[in-house]
């Protein structure tokens, strides 16, 4: 059976806006356990290089694998289905637990009111401190925003960048994430911009143009760095083979998430 790194595999256009089926914290901490999740079923999805894969059923597993922090799944490749077949194996494949960002967000900002910390409350739900506050940002967006995470429309690193903007400007950049379909560096450069000023007018601008001739791997590690440790990776590399890793953080929580990602722990 073939496996394939989880950044080649993709959530099918075709399934319904439900609430992604985010994997129980038992789930996971198995998962951890045994370093293998069960198979999904995929199709590939054309002109992709390297080859990318639609999930057409197990997108549970998928998400599960990437919680259990896992670099591989693997698949079973249905060639030949066209769009109606494969509309009927996902719509079949619904269904399920269904514990979606916004929830886990809700609850671990009650436990916090009645006394736990941050990262006793994350451990609870088998998350990092820098996972659990990363959640807890997530109850600063705008009502309508919060449900399109929940809904799985829009990706909760993605909707972090969000906060701080204005209700009108939330909602802008929310319809562009999913109309343009901009990914987690380009969101973060455009929220920026409207923080600047850029609510007023229109960004045409690239959100974030790649450095000339930058190694598409090195910027397909710098995403995949920045998805595990959970905050933005860039990967500065000079011919010769010198160059730097730079890890940003925006406060001293982050920090020490970052930290204990890295296995350090203080005295």
């Amino acid at each position: 059976m073939l496996s394939v790194p989880l950044y080649l595999l993709k959530i099918s256009a075709l399934r319904p806006a439900v609430p992604l089926p985010w994997p129980t914290a038992h789930a996971v901490a198995l998962a951890r356990q045994v370093g293998f999740v069960d198979p999904v079923t995929v199709r590939p999805i054309p002109q992709t290089v390297p080859q990318n894969y639609e999930i057409l059923t197990g997108l549970r597993h998928w998400l599960l694998a990437q919680r259990a922090q896992l670099s591989a799944l693997p698949i079973l490749i249905r060639d030949s289905l066209d769009d109606d077949e494969a509309r009927r194996l996902i719509e079949q494949d619904l269904g399920g637990e269904t514990t979606h960002p916004i929830a886990e967000a809700e609850v671990l900002q009650s436990w916090v009111e009645d006394g736990l910390s941050i990262t006793a409350a994350g451990q609870v739900l088998n998350l990092s401190r820098t996972e659990a506050s990363h959640r807890l940002r997530l109850l600063q967006l705008v009502p309508s925003v919060q449900a399109r995470v929940a809904k799985g429309a829009l990706e909760p690193g993605k909707a972090r960048a969000l906060v701080g903007l204005t209700e009108r400007a939330q909602l802008e950049l929310a319809q562009r994430i999913e109309r343009e379909r901009l990914n987690t560096r380009q969101v973060e450069v455009l929220a920026k911009a409207y923080k600047q000023g850029g609510e007023n007018r229109r960004v045409d601008a690239p959100a974030e143009p790649s450095p000339p001739g930058k190694d598409p791997n090195i910027t397909r590690l710098e995403n995949e760095l920045s998805e595990l440790i959970g905050t933005r990776v860039t990967v500065n590399y000079a011919e010769g083979g010198r160059g730097q890793l730079v890890i940003d953080f925006d406060d001293l929580e982050i920090f020490d998430g970052v930290l204990a990602r890295m296995g350090y722990s203080p005295g």
